[in-house]
């Protein structure tokens, strides 16, 4: 049975700034920058070991269009070691490297095959005589909104047909729409496998098409581990994609909720136990912690001062770590356990705001919507705002009633 076994990639951007993180210690900082590169090296790594057919990197090698000497190096390095295996790299560029962009030219090895800004198809063929035809194109300029899926055509005469897409699906949001299509198109086009690039998340959106996401987390919203998918499929459409990791630095948000811790040694202990775990797994991770959660350690999280010296004291001779973990920002979403029946007893202003709050809570619920008709007709705030169930109106009323106790309580001390 004819079969191909491949690594699908995308996203390194190489060379990525890591924004907002100048403040660390400098030895920290290398690893960080370095990461991308390591976790590619270990990507190369898995191709050698597996003894792939190819490698399929679809798009943003490099994080801007004038890409580094030193990345281009880097990449030409990796991929001679490949060349030395006979395994080719078939390469599409993205939005972020695309071909207008400024850089000095070096030459590759012969295994190295690029794909120009139109749509072309590369042939492959391996050692036992299976064939492929892989599809695809690289962005000219950084901005593609055109609809390219509809310029992907089968070429008969082989045994397989992979597309290359460096764009994004139109269900998916919180990206640019480079490049745009529906998986559907895809799935018409007929071809054994779809190797995706551009959204920074692993995602199947069908058995044969496949984002693999970034190889490196690049700030806090990209978590989790990240690397690459290492891909089988057969001649009776049997497609297997197995993701391996290789990012050294993962991005986590950690949540820690303080509903039963009571003193503050409790809650300092409790937290550097969290983060010592983290330790014992020897990566380095970049934590953004979540308070949640109420009682009276609600108060010690208002002291931002405080909180922050505690950050400093917990992140103090990670330098001097092989791997670390880095408090990176944090985010107080706790509140105070109050006694509400009690300031609903009380005769001044603090007992008015709970007994109002608490009547709106019990009364219609269009009284309140009546309140908020005004916003939500907009015609500026109208396109971002969503409904609001019972639910949310509840919570909206409690939050905003603890935020009036809990100002009045700090101002009046």
């Amino acid at each position: 049975m004819k079969q191909l076994r491949f690594i699908h990639t995308a996203d390194l951007h190489l060379d990525s700034p890591f924004k907002g993180l100048a403040h660390l210690p400098e030895p920290l900082l290398k690893q960080i920058y370095q990461s991308s590169f390591y976790s590619f090296r270990k990507i190369i790594d898995l191709a050698i070991e597996q003894q792939v057919d190819f490698i399929l990197i679809s798009g943003d090698l490099y994080d801007h269009d004038q890409r580094s000497l030193k990345a281009q190096l880097f990449l030409r390095k990796e991929f001679a070691r490949l060349d030395e295996e006979n395994i080719p790299v078939y390469i599409i560029h993205g939005n972020h490297d695309h071909l207008n962009g400024n850089w000095v030219s070096v030459s590759w090895t012969n295994n190295v095959h690029f794909f120009s800004s139109e749509i072309e198809c590369k042939r492959f063929v391996s050692s036992n005589g299976t064939t492929a035809h892989i599809y695809g194109f690289s962005y000219q300029e950084r901005e593609i909104y055109e609809r390219k899926i509809d310029q992907y055509k089968k070429i008969v005469g082989t045994d397989f047909h992979i597309g290359m897409l460096h764009g994004q699906e139109h269900s998916i949001t919180g990206h640019n729409p480079y490049a745009p299509f529906h998986t559907k198109e895809l799935e018409e086009k007929d071809f054994n496998y779809w190797a995706l690039g551009h959204i920074h998340q692993r995602i199947q959106l069908k058995s044969a098409i496949f984002y693999p996401g970034n190889i490196q987390g690049r700030h806090r919203k990209e978590t989790g581990e990240k690397g690459c998918l290492l891909v089988e499929i057969d001649e009776t459409n049997d497609v297997h994609a197995e993701f391996y990791k290789t990012a050294p630095l993962l991005w986590e948000t950690l949540e820690i909720p303080i509903n039963n811790i009571q003193t503050h040694d409790q809650f300092l202990a409790y937290c550097e136990q969290m983060i010592d775990d983290r330790r014992t797994l020897k990566k380095s991770f970049m934590l953004h912690l979540q308070f949640t959660g109420e009682g009276p350690i609600s108060d010690l999280l208002e002291e931002k001062d405080q909180i922050e010296d505690w950050i400093t004291h917990v992140n103090e001779d990670q330098d001097d770590e092989e791997t670390f973990v880095w408090i990176s920002s944090y985010e107080n979403n706790t509140k105070k356990k109050w006694d509400i029946h009690q300031l609903q007893q009380q005769d001044d202003f603090l007992g008015d705001i709970t007994r109002v709050t608490a009547e709106l809570i019990e009364s219609s619920h269009e009284d309140v919507k009546e309140v908020l008709k005004e916003l939500y007709n907009h015609r500026k705030a109208k396109p971002f705002l969503e409904p609001l169930s019972c639910e949310d109106l509840e919570k909206l009323l409690e939050d905003g009633r603890d935020l009036l106790l809990k100002e009045l309580l700090k101002e009046w001390g």
